[in-house]
């Protein structure tokens, strides 16, 4: 076997780093945080896998009863909390207009009080998320 020895068959190493290029003129091309990224849309398979199966009877029923989301940045958990904040404000409102414009009839009694039992759920659903968070966060510090 024969060794190729440095300067032999013109190969020269008398050349180094001609220069170096920083990256920092272009946009910030960090992936985003966390709980700011919507999940994806599927699972990943893989494309054999994808060629080859035949759609079953398991996958037809839950390819029918997935729902259909118009926005899937509900699913982040952040864009979820600012809608549920959002509902629950827009309730109080709606009640407050309707205790204001309260006639006595039956009617507008059945939707104040339907109004008040629907906010009052959904503050306790919002107390016990941020009941949640605090857990969570002291379980995150020990």
């Amino acid at each position: 076997m024969t060794k190729i020895a440095p300067g032999s068959q013109g190969l020269t190493f008398d050349r180094g780093i001609e220069s170096i290029t920083y990256a920092r003129d272009q946009a910030d091309m960090s992936m985003p945080e966390r709980s700011q990224s919507a999940p994806p849309e599927g699972g990943v398979r893989a494309q054999l896998a994808m060629l080859l199966e035949r759609q079953t009877l398991d996958d037809s029923i839950s390819a029918a009863i997935r729902p259909n989301l118009p926005d899937r940045d509900l699913l982040v958990p952040v864009k979820f909390r600012e809608a549920l904040d959002g509902a629950l404000h827009r309730l109080k409102e709606a009640a407050a207009s309707q205790t204001s414009s309260a006639t006595n009839n039956e009617e507008g009694g059945e939707k104040l009080r339907l109004l008040n039992r629907a906010t009052r759920l959904l503050s306790e659903e919002s107390d016990l998320r941020d009941l949640v968070q605090m857990y969570r966060s002291a379980l995150y510090q020990g």
